[in-house]
Order: C-alpha cells, then sequence, then structure tokens
C-alpha cells in the first residue's frame, strides 16, 4: 500500500505521463526538468567559455571535438527531458535506456569533447589549479585502469540491485543525483581510457582495448541477470502503477499492452545491452586512432635513437658520406694494410 501511494503521488505530482507510450509520443512527449536544464545549461556555457579562452591561448579549437559536445548534450536533453524523461518512472526498459545513455554513450562523446584540455591549457590561475587536481593522488587513484573500470562495471550492479534504484524512483532529489552520479563515473572511465585529455598518469591504449572488452561482458551480465534471472527489480512499486486507472506500465511503443512486469525488465535488460554495445563502437574507434598514436610515438623514438647511435660510432667528420662508408674502409688496421683507409 505504501508503494502504491509512493506510484500514485508520483504519477500525480508530474514525474510520468497518464497515458500509454505510443510511437508518436516519442516525438512528442517532452517534460521541463529544471535541475537536468541548469546542469545543460552550465555545461553549455562553460564549454562555450572555455573554448573561446582556449583560441585566445593557443590558437583554434578542433571542429570534431565541438561537434562531440554538442553530441553530449543532445544526449543528455534526450535522456533527461524527452519521452525517456518523461517514461523514466512508470516504464523499466525506459529507465534502462536512459541509465545507459547517461552512464556510457552521454559521457564518451563528452569525454572525446576534450573539456579537461579547457580546463587546463594556458597559465591563469585557474588553469594551473585543474592541472594540479588532474596530477593529484586520488585522481591517479581512481583512475588506474583497473580501479576506473571497477567503478564503471560495479556501478550498473549497485543500481539495480540494492535499494538505490527504487529509492531513485520515489525520491526526486536521490533521482537526479543519480543521473549526474552515472554521467561523472561514465566520464571519469572514457576520459582515464581514451586519454584524449591530460590524464594523471598515460597508459598504453591496447590496455583499454583489452579493458573494453572486459567492460562489454560485465554489461552483459548485468542485462542477463535483468532478462533471465527471474527476480523483479523494484517489483512490487511496478506493479503497483497497473492498479491506477491508466495503463503505462505495458506499453513499450507499438508493441501493445500485452506484455507484464517480467517482460517489461527483460526488455530493459536487452536496451541496456544493446546500447553498451553501440557505445562500444566509437570508444574501439578512439582507441584505435589512439593506438596508431602510440605506435607513431614509438617509431619516431627509435627512429630518432638509431639517428643518434649511428651519429655517436660514425669516425671521421661525420658527414653523411663519412658515416655511411663501408666498415672494411673505415677499419684503421684494414685500410693501412692495404692501402685504404680514409682520404
Amino acid at each position: 500500500m505504501v508503494l502504491a501511494d509512493a506510484a500514485g503521488r508520483c504519477l500525480s505530482q508530474g514525474c510520468g505521463p497518464a497515458s500509454p507510450l505510443h510511437m508518436s509520443d516519442v516525438f512528442t512527449a517532452w517534460k521541463f526538468d529544471p535541475a537536468m536544464l541548469v546542469v545543460l545549461l552550465v555545461g553549455v556555457v562553460g564549454y562555450v567559455l572555455g573554448v573561446r579562452r582556449y583560441q585566445r591561448v593557443a590558437g583554434p579549437f578542433p571542429l570534431a571535438r565541438k561537434v562531440c559536445f554538442g553530441t553530449s548534450a543532445v544526449l543528455f536533453t534526450l535522456a533527461t527531458m524527452s519521452f525517456i524523461g518523461s517514461y523514466e518512472k512508470v516504464l523499466f526498459w525506459d529507465r534502462a535506456l536512459q541509465n545507459a545513455l547517461l552512464l556510457m554513450t552521454t559521457p564518451l562523446f563528452f569525454a572525446c569533447s576534450a573539456p579537461i584540455t579547457l580546463l587546463t591549457t594556458g597559465e591563469s590561475r585557474d588553469a594551473r589549479f585543474a592541472r594540479r587536481v588532474v596530477a593529484s593522488k586520488p585522481l591517479r587513484f581512481l583512475t588506474f585502469p583497473a580501479v576506473v573500470s571497477m567503478i564503471l562495471l560495479v556501478t550498473p550492479y549497485a543500481l539495480y540491485f540494492t535499494g538505490w534504484y527504487l529509492t531513485s524512483l520515489t525520491n526526486d532529489a536521490v533521482d537526479a543525483l543519480t543521473h549526474l552520479v552515472l554521467c561523472a563515473v561514465g566520464f571519469l572511465y572514457f576520459w582515464s581510457r581514451i586519454q584524449l585529455d591530460p590524464v594523471p598518469k598515460k597508459f598504453s591504449h591496447m590496455i583499454s582495448v583489452w579493458i573494453s572488452f572486459v567492460e562489454g561482458i560485465g554489461d552483459a551480465g548485468v542485462a542477463m541477470i535483468l532478462w533471465l534471472g527471474g527476480g523483479l527489480v523494484a517489483g512490487s512499486y511496478y506493479a503497483s502503477l497497473s492498479t491506477l486507472p491508466h495503463n503505462v506500465l505495458f506499453a513499450p511503443l507499438s508493441l501493445g499492452a500485452t506484455s507484464g512486469l517480467a517482460w517489461n525488465q527483460a526488455f530493459g535488460g536487452a536496451v541496456f545491452w544493446i546500447v553498451g554495445d553501440i557505445t562500444s563502437i566509437p570508444l574501439l574507434a578512439a582507441l584505435w586512432r589512439g593506438l596508431r598514436k602510440d605506435e607513431a610515438v614509438v617509431e619516431d623514438a627509435a627512429q630518432d635513437e638509431l639517428e643518434v647511435v649511428a651519429v655517436e660510432i660514425a669516425p671521421g667528420d661525420g658527414s653523411a658520406q663519412e658515416r655511411f662508408r663501408p666498415w672494411w674502409e673505415t677499419d684503421p688496421e684494414l685500410s693501412a694494410r692495404f692501402g685504404g683507409g680514409t682520404e
């Protein structure tokens, strides 16, 4: 009865629509979320100001990074204020889609927009402070590959299989905080793995490639438990919604109101899995680009070392012709015996 009352208050206060979700609602069922709108505006204004400062100090800022930021802003808006945000507290699969977008897709594109570069570029007091924060011991620990990967893997398990999920459904403050926590965890992971920005310590991108496969298995684990685990997450809450006069629980898009709680959760698990797999495509592309850069740096360093060695061991005046003469012409003993030697 408590959950039924909570669900009724939730819907009556505007946390969810009082009609089933149909295909047309995907384009029209938007909601105004003041807290998320403030976060979005602060982020956009901060990024624009950061780009302007960067261009004054260091020159043009790459267009691709601006596009990535715009993409992340659009994804954040869709996840929190489109039909996804409107139905987040009444449809399990809708909430799963939202969680996947906030934990994985949105932070990935935000990390690719290089916001830390904007903060740390220049010699202003703020930039110097930002560089100290990036190099701090807490961030070095949090961005260590094993640690940051574990944080990302544990977060969805903690969300779905503790009281956190139900609390976020019934408490607006916890709900808003959950959105931000998911974004922060995702950004910490992708920032430290892609390494487009300054990071506390650089690691080989090959490590990140292997970690991405392990992370994919972890996401699949969450999806499989939701899909085939047998238990219902916040089942009493969602069941209490079905007692209300409007049927908002069992109408996923055009599939019709024919499924139940278990189907809704199974579909949510599949959605979470699919979004994670789709997100891995641009992630692997970014990691591959970083891997090629790592290889280029190693090749350049090896070439420079060979050139230095050649200069150090070459006799004569150091000219190119002198350095690459046959060894028997530069050997003192053979030169004296056969009348060769240097001219």
